[in-house]
């Protein structure tokens, strides 16, 4: 039985499901915000901000009113679906539907995982293990800063190939939980590490690029690399002295 809203934890459907566009879900809280209105739900398919993944957009519908979700957090272990513009009314204890903005969060999944393929292309593309030191992601492309003596422009077009090789060899992307300690060796096999990992999490989830790459990754991401379509690497920016930004999206083929 939901207690308070602080007990209340929800269930989070975009890990059982990443591909999952709409979902029933109970109301446990109504929470005034300002100008705004919070919506706690026991469980829900919207990705809360975070790990550099933004947050799902999109509407959730009760038999009474209707609200348009224009934001996501995540405060404590609930999910907060932020809305601005609500048409009647939603009340705590009620049944609602949600829908997330699918073209959206698909855009993003297949981006994200670009990423994590983009980032073992720059090192092939180089024959150096360099160290991943910052990256963005949204719908309309991603970005990558790496720890670099020198330009990558010369180097982008083979980055691009690289990367492409890999989308149409259609290596499954694989979701496991490991310890702390053995996520770090795993890891390390792919020249990353847990090193920005807050120490209290001990269970970590790791995205692995089949054979490819492997990191700690709370975010949501495609099936397998054909699903991105195809990688076009937009450009590259000095970042600092040794630091090296190049930007990229997916695209389809």
């Amino acid at each position: 039985m939901f207690k308070s809203e602080e007990a209340q934890s929800t269930r989070l459907l975009y890990y059982e499901d990443p591909y999952l566009k709409e979902f029933d879900a109970k109301v446990m809280a109504v929470k005034r915000l300002n100008e705004q209105v919070g919506l706690v739900l026991d469980k829900t398919a919207f990705y809360p901000a975070g790990g550099g993944q933004p947050a799902d957009i999109g509407v959730i519908k009760g038999s009474n009113g209707e609200a348009k979700i224009i934001d996501v957090h995540m405060e404590k272990e609930t999910v907060l679906h932020i809305t601005n513009q609500i048409a009647g009314k939603i009340d705590k204890e009620g049944i609602v539907k949600g829908f997330i903005d699918w073209d959206r969060r698909y855009r993003l999944m297949r981006n994200h995982t670009l990423a994590h393929l983009m980032a073992e292309a720059v090192r092939e593309a180089t024959g150096l293990p360099l160290e991943v030191v910052g990256s963005g992601l949204d719908v309309d492309k991603a970005r990558l800063d790496f720890n670099c003596e020198g330009s990558l422009g010369s180097l982008l077009p083979e980055i691009e190939k690289v990367a492409n090789m890999a989308i149409k060899e259609n290596r499954r992307v694989e979701i496991k939980t490991m310890p702390r300690a053995e996520a770090e060796k795993h890891v390390e096999r792919f020249h990353e590490s847990l090193k920005i990992l807050p120490s209290h999490v001990q269970n970590v989830r790791i995205v692995e690029v089949e054979n490819w790459h492997a990191c700690a990754c709370g975010g949501t991401h495609v099936k397998s690399t054909g699903e991105i379509g195809a990688a076009e690497v937009l450009g590259r920016m000095s970042k600092g002295k040794g630091v090296e930004r190049i930007e990229f999206r997916a695209k389809t083929s």
